[in-house]
């Protein structure tokens, strides 16, 4: 047994519970001490202090991070196959379009992945931030609101979009296919990755996280009760999670550092961060083999 033990953080369990399910958490040549998160920027804010060596978390989080100059790297990539994120309306809405909501009230969760799906709508139909009024709330906030008909509209990810769906009678008139990234990551500190030993465990870690997503897609009745549990979601709202937030683990490429430029660059140009920011300063392709591999089932 090797006297490495990689501190790794997590949100709800999820990675741990899905490796533990897949069989991927048996015979680790390494420990793992597992840290609690709520969500992805906390998470980072604990590896860039050194205190998680490797992490999970969406797309716009690390934007924030690569801004500040955090000493971390985006060691592996997760590509969804379908949109996540969801611009959602009331039923007798006459939007279909953000076109649409020209001075209405959009609420959204500022920093997250709906709040890169609103620039990059936006953007796509010629308007900018200032010709909606954002409404920054939490997901159950803003589930609310929009309940209540204090917003017009309302960007969020699933499971909130299923929510309102099924609560709310919201429809979806926009999504993030072809503009968002669809991208989630796994983000190691330039500390660990700089000890030999961690660098790799992450990269055995890694593998065994790309086989264990691999087995929830072919097991997915077995994982999405564990899934439901741990998320306290009803079945059917765990089903449509995992529909619209599974994927491949895939190697870092040209074409996933572009997804990820493409987003800064439209916080950027919206002023929520500042300067210039260069995606791929902040990418390690040094664990492209052990992703690759467990992948193709080398």
């Amino acid at each position: 047994m090797s006297t490495v033990t990689l501190t790794v953080g997590d949100q709800v369990k999820v990675n741990e519970s899905l490796l533990d399910a897949s069989g991927e958490l048996k015979d680790l040549p390494y420990k793992i001490e597992w840290a609690a998160f709520e969500a992805g920027p906390p998470l980072l804010e604990a590896a860039a202090a050194g205190k998680v060596d490797f992490g999970g978390t969406g797309d716009v989080p690390p934007v924030f991070a690569q801004a500040s100059r955090a000493p971390l790297k985006i060691v592996g990539t997760q590509a969804r196959t379908k949109p996540n994120d969801f611009l959602l309306v009331p039923t007798g809405s006459g939007a279909k379009s953000i076109a649409d909501l020209k001075g209405k009230k959009i609420a959204f969760t500022q920093g997250s992945s709906s709040h890169g799906l609103v620039l990059a709508l936006l953007k796509k139909a010629g308007l900018s931030p200032k010709d909606i009024t954002a409404t920054y709330l939490s997901p159950p906030e803003a589930l609310s609101a929009f309940t209540a008909g204090q917003v017009d509209a309302w960007a969020v990810w699933n499971p909130f979009a299923t929510v309102g769906i099924a609560q709310a009678h919201a429809k979806v008139i926009s999504d993030g296919a072809g503009l968002t990234t669809q991208q989630v990551y796994f983000l190691a500190s330039d500390k660990a990755i700089a000890d030999a030993a961690k660098k790799a465990a992450i990269a055995d870690l890694l593998a065994r996280i790309a086989r264990a997503n691999l087995w929830a897609t072919t097991h997915a009745s077995q994982w999405i009760p564990i899934y439901s549990k741990l998320t306290t979601l009803p079945e059917p709202v765990a089903r449509a999670t995992f529909d619209t937030g599974s994927g491949p683990l895939v190697p870092t490429t040209d074409a996933v550092i572009a997804k990820q430029q493409n987003l800064i660059d439209l916080f950027a140009e919206a002023k929520v961060i500042p300067g210039k920011v260069t995606a791929k300063e902040f990418f390690d392709t040094g664990f492209n083999d052990a992703i690759s591999s467990a992948g193709t089932g080398k």
